[in-house]
């Protein structure tokens, strides 16, 4: 956690995860996320099944139950909506507006709101209104195509063919669109304080397509005869861009693409006799060779001391936690998870200087925040009293065993 977004406000509106990672990104670099969520149900990330997610993408926040069901309820939100300069969500137009949440209105109550709706889809276009998890991003993005099995049931294709040119190297789409969400609420921050506000409305399918710009552009510029990675035998002929297996039998990336990269390799092998070959099947089968010849670190050694384009492989993330480069990020971080169970979370992929990497605080529980942010609002001890009696506020902590039937999630 950062404080470079401190003495920010965000509200956050949302269920499942593209409206929390977004709040979880911005609660990262220091806002106040005050997440609001039924006192009745609460955001049913929260179920045993997603409990791991709901530990991650809820750190760093405060928890307020609010029945927006309820005049009152409403007359809570708009207090607290005047109080921030963010508003997020992942609800549709509908559901917003009989909240009472929709940018239309809330912009009468606060007009220098920031206000971010991420959905699937994006709300702009026919299917704006159309209810998505994560996956059915990705495929209305191209990055998870589908295909026939032998039985004659259709599948998402797993793993992809994942290709430089292809679609399938997008990133996954509640994260990618959280990423574009927040640099999109950041940048509206930038702007003089008690502007004019925006509405800002991220579809996490466009930014799936948008973080595999490389791919599309090449797909929609290039001819197809130029699309050498869609034969079946793409990669033969990338010998200094490609996989290679070591003797004890971890992999590499290996990609010396430049002259002066390659050249020195070859000098570092002894092998000069390759430096005028290209490319080809044959080459990569000497390369072969020579990595196999040695042990993976002894590559990455020697990629440390002759800065040459040569990486480890990891598989699983087992292995990245425990690879150098990442511990020395301080990407991972062993904390405590709501229940107070050892948990490791993913941190931020930044630094930033004179902020050492922190412990995260970890996700509420359901509406243990109302009472205190309530009274920053202004509100009295018998009006909190009253909201509680009139169950306005008050959370029951009901994620009911209905809920864990009939809604079904994939942790989108």
């Amino acid at each position: 956690m950062t404080r470079l977004l401190n003495g920010y406000r965000v509200v956050e509106l949302s269920v499942l995860l593209n409206g929390a990672t977004t709040g979880m990104m911005l609660a990262d670099l220091g806002a106040d996320v005050v997440k609001v969520e039924s006192p009745f149900l609460g955001d049913y990330i929260r179920i045993p099944s997603t409990a791991h997610l709901h530990a991650q993408v809820n750190k760093n926040k405060r928890s307020v139950t609010i029945d927006l069901g309820k005049d009152a309820g409403r007359g809570v939100l708009e207090r607290l909506v005047a109080s921030a300069d963010v508003f997020v969500t992942n609800l549709l137009p509908r559901s917003l507006v009989k909240l009472g949440a929709d940018y239309a209105h809330l912009k009468t109550i606060n007009p220098a709101l920031v206000y971010c709706q991420v959905t699937g889809f994006g709300v702009e276009g026919p299917l704006g209104n159309v209810p998505t998890h994560g996956q059915m991003m990705d495929a209305l993005a191209g990055a998870l195509p589908g295909e026939l099995g032998t039985d004659g049931l259709a599948r998402a294709r797993r793993p992809p063919r994942i290709r430089s040119g292809s679609l399938t190297v997008a990133g996954e789409g509640t994260a990618t669109g959280a990423v574009y969400a927040a640099l999109y609420v950041s940048a509206a921050l930038a702007q003089p304080r008690g502007g004019r506000g925006c509405y800002l409305d991220v579809s996490a399918t466009d930014a799936v397509i948008a973080s595999a710009w490389t791919a599309a552009i090449a797909q929609l510029n290039l001819p197809e005869k130029e699309r050498w990675w869609l034969r079946d035998d793409a990669g033969r002929d990338t010998a200094r861009y490609q996989h290679y297996l070591a003797a004890d039998g971890k992999f590499v990336m290996f990609c010396p693409e430049e002259t002066k990269f390659w050249e020195s390799f070859c000098d570092l092998v002894n092998r000069p006799d390759l430096k005028p070959r290209q490319s080809g099947y044959d080459l990569r089968v000497e390369i072969q060779k020579i990595i196999g010849s040695h042990d993976r670190q002894h590559w990455i050694d020697l990629a440390v001391t002759h800065r040459l384009p040569i990486s480890p492989v990891n598989d699983g993330a087992d292995e990245v936690r425990a690879n150098e480069q990442i511990i020395a990020r301080g990407l991972f971080v062993d904390a405590a998870a709501p229940n107070g169970e050892p948990f490791t979370y993913v941190g931020s992929p930044v630094l930033v200087s004179d902020q050492p990497v922190t412990t995260p605080k970890p996700a509420p529980a359901l509406g243990a925040d109302t009472a205190s942010v309530l009274r920053e609002l202004g509100y009295r001890d018998e009006e909190i009293a009253m909201f509680d009696s009139e169950q306005v506020t008050s959370a029951t902590h009901q994620v009911t065993d209905y809920i864990s039937e009939q809604i079904h999630t994939d942790g989108r």
